[in-house]
C-alpha cells in the first residue's frame, strides 16, 4: 500500500504523455468510450495499476502512449475498492498518439487469443458469445448482448468465467493428445502442465484459473514425489503463493469466491452428500421395480451423480452467498437447481469449443465442430434464460458487511460439532426453517401497512407507494441506486411504475429494474410513449414486456386503498421538459385513516399555478424539481397548506438543491421540511390522528 501511494503521488506530478500504458484486460464500451484495467509505466521505474478510459477501442496486450489526465482514487466506496485492488486511480485519455502490440510470450498469446475470438465470431449470436467467454475468456460480447446479467440472475456466472472446471478439461485434453503422441508419463505431465499455463495466460489470467493451475501444479508435483492428493493442501499452497506474489489479489473478488468454493467443497462436500442421502435416501435396486433390470445400475449411477452435483452446488452457494450479497446487492434463489440442469453441459461444451479451435484450420471438420459447440452453447443460453425468467430468480438484498463472517462461523461450528446426519432431525430443522422463512416473508412482503416512501436515490426522484402486497413506483432514480432502495424497503415486485418525464434522474433505474423486479405495468405522460429514446424504450419493454400506458389529466391509477389522480399534463407532450412532468394527487381513506399528498415530479411554480386549486389543502407535498428556487411561491404554499414537505436531492449536489429560498417558503407556510440527503428514506403513513413520519436518519 505504501508503494502504491508513493506511485500515486508520482503519477499526479507526471504528464500522462510521458508514460507507457499496457492494456492487461479487455476493454468495455460505454457511452462511446472504452474502459479497461491497465498498467502504467512512468519514468523512473514507477509502475501501478490504473483504470484507463480511451476514445478508441483497445485490445488486451497493446501498449499505448496517450495524451490525457490522471485522477487519483477518491475517498468514496469505489475509490477505496480500487485502491484495495492495487489501482492507483483513473487515466482519461483524450487522444492516443502511439500504439503497438507487446512482444514476447505475452504478445504471441494475445495475438493467438484474438485469432481464436475472430474464429468464434462472438458477434454472430448468443451461443458464439458464450463460447468466446468460456474458451478464450473474452466476455465483451456477453456483456454487450446482456447475457452476463442473465447468467448472474440464474446464479450461473461461474459457468462463463474461466475457472478450475475449464482448466481441468483443457489439461485432460492436452494430456490425452500427448499420450496419443507417445510422450512418457513424467515429461507428459510436465508438458501438459506448461501448456495448461499457456491456456491460463491466453485467457487473461483470471484469479480462479490461476488458483486452479497452481493447485494442479501442486498435484502434479505431489504425484511425482509419490504423495497422495489432498485438496486442502493444494488450496493452501495456491492461496499462499498467489498472495505472496501479488498481495492485492486477496481483495480480488474472483480469488475470494474461488478460494471459498474450493475450500468448502474440500471440507464439506462429502458431508453434504451424506446429508442429502439421510434426508432423501437413495433408492435401492429392490425399490426400482418399474425400472428394467438392465437399466437399474445406470439409474443408480445417475442418481448418485445428481446428488453429488446438487450437494456441490449447495455447498458452493452457501459458502459464497454472503460475499455475493454484500458485493452485488442481490442473491440468486435458483442457482443450485440451475447448476444441476445446466452444469452437465459445461464439460462437452468446453471440450467441443477447444477441439473446434484446435482444428480450425482443417476444412469442413473445424466448421462442423464449431457448429456443434455453437449448438450446445445456444442450448445453455436457452436453459439459463428460462431459469433467469422465473419469478424472484434473483432477489435484491441489502446486508451489512459483517454478514460475510456468518458462513465462516457456521463452518467452524460444523467442523467442531460434526453432527451425524439424521433424517428426523433434518426434517424438523427444515420444516422449522421453512416456517420461519414463510413468517418473515409474509410480514415483510405481504402484511405491509399503507405508506408512501420518498426514497433516497441521490440526485433524482423515486417514490414508493405500498399497501399490503401491492407496490407502485413513481420514477426510478438516476441509476442503480433504485435496486438498493427497494431492497431496503423489502420490495420484490411492483404492480406498476409511473415515469413522470424523461430526464435521466427519473428514468435511469429502469435498466436495473428490468429482469430483477417483476413489474406489471408502465405509465408515462400523454404522448410520451412515442418519444422514448431507443435505449430507454428497449429497457422499458424489458421491464414490462407489454405496451406502455399513458396518463393525462383526469385519469386515475388505483393501488390497494390509494387513488392517484392525474392533474397534469392536460395535453400531449414529449416528456423532455420539467413542465411535462406527470403530477399526481394521491389520496387514501380507509379505516378512518387519511392522507392527501401531491407528487409533482420536476414541475415548478408555472405548472403549480394550473393545478394548485384542484389539489387544495393537502397533508404532504413532494417538492418539485428537488427543491429548486422556482419550485413554488408563497401564494401556492399558502393554498396547499402542507403539514410536511419532502424534497429528494443528493448530498453535495452541484445545483445547491434544495435551495434556501424554497426551504424558507415552505417553512414559512407552516410545513415541516425534510430532504432525503439529510434524512435518507422518508416514509409517510396515513393515520387516524394525523400523518406518521418515519425517517431513515
Amino acid at each position: 500500500m505504501a508503494r502504491l501511494d508513493a506511485a500515486t503521488e508520482q503519477l499526479v506530478r507526471t504528464p500522462v504523455s510521458s508514460c507507457v500504458l499496457f492494456v492487461d484486460r479487455d476493454a468495455r464500451e460505454q457511452d462511446g468510450s472504452w474502459t479497461c484495467r491497465a498498467r502504467v509505466e512512468a519514468p523512473g521505474g514507477i509502475t501501478a495499476g490504473v483504470w484507463l478510459t480511451t476514445p478508441e477501442a483497445v485490445t488486451r496486450g497493446e501498449r499505448l502512449r496517450a495524451i490525457g489526465r490522471f485522477s487519483p482514487n477518491g475517498s468514496d466506496d469505489w475509490g477505496v475498492s480500487s485502491r484495495s485492488q492495487g489501482i492507483a486511480g483513473r487515466i482519461r485519455a483524450v487522444r492516443i498518439t502511439e500504439r503497438w502490440h507487446a512482444g514476447g510470450v505475452v504478445g504471441v498469446l494475445a495475438g493467438l487469443r484474438e485469432g481464436v475470438v475472430a474464429r468464434i465470431a462472438p458477434e454472430r449470436g448468443e451461443g458464439r458469445a458464450l463460447l468466446a467467454g468460456i474458451v478464450a475468456g473474452d466476455r465483451r460480447e456477453l456483456k454487450a448482448q446482456g447475457l452476463s446479467d442473465v447468467f448472474s440472475a440464474a446464479g450461473l456466472s461461474h459457468l462463463v468465467a474461466v475457472s478450475g472446471a475449464h482448466l481441468a478439461i483443457a489439461h485432460a485434453l492436452v494430456e490425452g493428445l500427448l499420450l496419443c503422441a507417445g510422450v512418457p508419463g513424467g515429461p507428459r505431465r510436465v508438458l501438459a502442465l506448461g501448456l495448461s499455463a499457456l491456456f491460463v495466460l491466453m485467457c487473461s489470467c483470471p484469479a480462479s484459473a490461476v488458483r486452479a493451475w497452481v493447485m494442479l501444479a501442486a498435484s502434479v508435483a505431489g504425484k511425482g514425489a509419490g504423495r497422495r492428493g489432498h485438496a486442502p493442501s493444494g488450496l493452501a499452497i495456491a492461496g499462499s503463493l498467489m498472495c505472496l506474489s501479488d498481495p492485492f489479489c486477496a481483495c480480488d473478488l474472483g480469488f475470494q469466491l474461488s478460494m471459498l468454493s474450493v475450500a468448502s467443497l474440500s471440507l464439506f462436500g462429502p458431508y453434504a452428500r451424506a446429508t442429502l442421502d439421510a434426508l432423501i435416501p437413495p433408492r435401492t435396486y429392490r425399490e426400482m421395480r418399474l425400472t428394467p433390470r438392465p437399466l437399474r445400475p445406470h439409474m443408480a449411477k445417475l442418481g448418485r451423480s445428481v446428488r453429488s452435483s446438487l450437494a456441490a452446488s449447495l455447498v458452493c452457494q452457501l459458502s459464497t452467498w454472503a460475499v455475493v450479497a454484500v458485493t452485488f446487492g442481490r442473491v440468486s434463489t435458483v442457482g443450485p437447481i440451475a447448476s444441476l440442469a445446466v452444469g452437465p453441459l459445461l464439460s462437452p461444451l468446453v471440450l467441443a469449443g477447444l477441439v473446434a479451435c484446435l482444428l480450425a484450420v482443417v476444412p469442413v471438420v473445424g466448421g462442423l465442430l464449431l457448429a456443434v459447440a455453437d449448438g450446445l452453447a445456444c442450448l445453455v443460453v436457452v436453459l439459463t434464460r428460462q431459469f433467469a425468467a422465473l419469478p424472484f430468480s434473483s432477489v435484491a438484498v441489502v446486508v451489512p458487511r459483517w454478514v460475510e463472517l456468518l458462513p465462516i462461523i457456521v463452518a467452524l461450528l460444523l467442523l467442531a460439532l460434526w453432527p451425524r446426519p439424521s433424517r428426523r432431525v433434518l426434517a424438523k430443522v427444515s420444516l422449522g426453517g421453512l416456517a420461519v422463512a414463510i413468517a418473515i416473508f409474509v410480514r415483510l412482503y405481504v402484511l405491509v401497512p399503507a405508506s408512501v416512501t420518498v426514497l433516497d436515490v441521490g440526485q433524482g426522484d423515486a417514490i414508493l407507494v405500498r399497501d399490503g402486497p401491492h407496490a407502485l413506483l413513481v420514477d426510478t432514480g438516476p441509476g442503480d441506486a433504485i435496486t438498493d432502495a427497494l431492497a431496503r424497503q423489502h420490495v420484490l415486485w411492483l404492480d406498476a411504475v409511473i415515469v413522470t418525464h424523461l430526464h435521466d434522474d427519473h428514468t435511469g433505474g429502469i435498466d436495473d429494474l428490468a429482469g430483477l423486479v417483476p413489474t406489471g405495468s408502465l405509465y408515462v405522460g400523454e404522448g410520451v410513449s412515442g418519444s422514448l429514446p431507443e435505449g430507454l424504450g428497449r429497457d422499458a419493454n424489458r421491464l414490462v414486456g407489454s405496451g406502455i400506458g399513458e396518463l393525462c389529466a383526469g385519469d386515475e391509477v388505483r393501488l390497494g386503498g390509494f387513488t392517484m389522480t392525474c392533474l397534469w399534463p392536460r395535453e400531449a407532450t414529449d416528456g423532455s421538459e420539467n413542465e411535462d412532468s406527470v403530477c399526481l394527487l394521491l389520496t387514501y381513506g380507509e379505516g378512518g385513516a387519511g392522507l392527501r399528498m401531491l407528487l409533482t415530479g420536476d414541475a415548478e411554480s408555472n405548472v403549480l399555478d394550473s393545478i394548485v386549486s384542484q389539489a387544495g389543502d393537502i397533508d404532504v407535498l413532494k417538492v418539485g424539481h428537488h427543491g429548486s428556487r422556482v419550485s413554488l411561491d408563497e401564494g401556492q404554499a399558502a393554498v396547499l397548506r402542507a403539514e410536511v414537505a419532502v424534497a429528494s436531492a443528493g448530498e453535495g449536489n452541484s445545483y445547491g438543491h434544495p435551495t434556501p429560498e424554497c426551504v424558507e417558503t415552505l417553512e414559512g407556510s407552516g410545513a415541516w421540511f425534510l430532504c432525503t440527503k439529510d434524512h435518507g428514506d422518508v416514509t409517510l403513513s396515513p393515520g387516524e390522528r394525523g400523518i406518521g413520519v418515519l425517517c431513515e436518519r
